[in-house]
């Protein structure tokens, strides 16, 4: 990652001290991180990294698994694959990989998926295939990455499925297997190995319960016999692209936990002590930094001293660009069914030309203003071009609303993201009732 020129901006924590102003996280190394100091339980305020580490290059280069056993970060190679990640990621931004399954796996070699969906009747449906994408065979076939697979007979086949590589022992075979199966990303970090591996380990009963291609499928508590349940799968909730990645741990999780969700930071006060927070920033382009700093967690409050004045919350730089939606929206859907959602997104650029890359989403919300609770059901990363009071336009589709949003009606939201992280979000105006899923469970053999 490259290092941006900014002006240092003071972080917030609801901590019962201040903190000097500075950045937490940033590329210099001349002096030490600030401490942070707590009280055991105490609340506090989410943290987004984007304002404080900047990849001014970003690229939507990474791909973000969300399992029912873990979240499995992947960065992508577009530059030596250029086809298969435009493959892949347009499947990926259809939303034709939410709600799928991991349908094949063979303990100590790969488990598979990209092929199936689970609906809400339930049942399994076979996403549909785009044409096949060319062979780009390259890198070779070792543990933690991501490869595509294809039919025996063509090795320009592969459509939707994929496949995590287990072992380095593969790669003596794929890579010399059908013109060599073509590696297009690799995961990143020790936890994202580990639920790679958690799914690994989950069973495959022989003989398996269903017929083929699903002979191979693994199940988590199954009880030989039965009929399969959609709580025996494995499941891909979502794979969402990003443009940067950020992993933290803490040295003693019995003081105090750090955890990411997207490109926000929250640490966790638990007990009385010092933990020591690492958090690494991955760029587009592959490359690492990371930042330390101590948390300190005292038994009782401590007062501020009375001359200090405590930090205000730095509010996130609007974007460059405007975005309003019009189309037609159905009054309900039901969630984990499919819905026709789409809406005419137009980018207006308020006071001067913008030519960049824009991320532009759709999401569900309790309130008119957004929230950290809020679901994403669609977005797009696209190269705007405009000039100043100008607009530009582009599509946004919703196949299905994931059956994990609960039930209740939500406001419709926009939002578009420029490169260095500066969000507008606004109100649509329209709201959307969700309907909860069907509950009786049948899945198609």
């Amino acid at each position: 990652m490259k290092r941006p020129i900014r002006s240092r901006r003071p972080l917030q924590w609801n901590s019962v001290e201040s903190l000097e102003t500075r950045a937490l996280l940033t590329m210099a190394s001349t002096a030490p991180l600030p401490d942070v100091n707590f009280t055991a339980g105490a609340e506090v305020t989410p943290v987004n990294l984007d304002s404080y580490f900047k990849d001014p290059d970003a690229k939507s280069n990474f791909a973000i698994f969300d399992t029912t056993l873990g979240t499995i970060p992947v960065l992508l190679t577009p530059a030596t694959t250029p086809k298969t990640v435009a493959n892949f990621q347009n499947y990926a931004n259809k939303g034709e990989y939410n709600n799928s399954i991991v349908h094949r796996s063979v303990p100590g070699f790969i488990w598979q998926g990209g092929g199936y969906q689970l609906s809400s009747k339930p049942s399994l449906t076979a996403i549909p295939a785009d044409p096949p994408v060319q062979n780009e065979f390259g890198a070779s076939n070792t543990r933690g990455t991501i490869a595509m697979a294809k039919l025996g007979s063509d090795p320009n086949s592969a459509t939707s499925q994929f496949f995590f590589n287990e072992s380095n022992n593969n790669a003596s075979n794929l890579d010399n297997q059908n013109g060599g199966f073509t590696v297009f990303g690799n995961v990143v970090g020790d936890a994202g190995l580990a639920v790679m591996d958690a799914i690994a380990a989950v069973p495959v009963p022989s003989p398996g319960p269903l017929g083929s291609p699903l002979d191979q499928i693994p199940l988590q508590n199954y009880t030989p016999g039965t009929t399969v349940q959609p709580s025996n799968l494995v499941t891909i909730k979502t794979v969402t692209t990003a443009n940067e990645l950020f992993l933290a741990s803490s040295d003693t999780p019995g003081v105090a936990t750090a955890s990411i969700q997207g490109s926000t930071l929250t640490v966790t006060p638990l007990a009385p002590g010092t933990a020591h927070i690492t958090v690494v920033g991955y760029g587009s382009d592959g490359k690492r930094v990371s930042e330390s700093f101590a948390v300190n967690i005292s038994s009782t409050a401590q007062l501020a001293p009375p001359t200090t004045t405590t930090p205000q919350p730095v509010a996130p730089n609007p974007s460059d660009l405007v975005p309003s939606a019009k189309g037609p929206l159905p009054s309900s859907v039901v969630a984990g069914q499919r819905a026709r959602i789409q809406q005419v997104v137009s980018l207006t650029a308020a006071s001067s030309a913008v030519s960049q890359k824009e991320r532009v989403t759709l999401s569900l919300s309790k309130t008119s203003t957004g929230s950290a609770g809020d679901f994403t059901i669609a977005s797009a990363s696209a190269k705007v071009r405009v000039m100043a009071g100008k607009q530009t336009k582009l599509k946004l589709s919703v196949k299905q609303v994931n059956a994990s949003v609960p039930a209740g009606t939500y406001h419709l939201l926009v939002s578009v993201t420029d490169p260095d992280g500066s969000t507008t979000t606004v109100d649509t105006g329209k709201t959307l009732t969700v309907v909860a899923a069907q509950s009786k469970p049948s899945t198609r053999r």
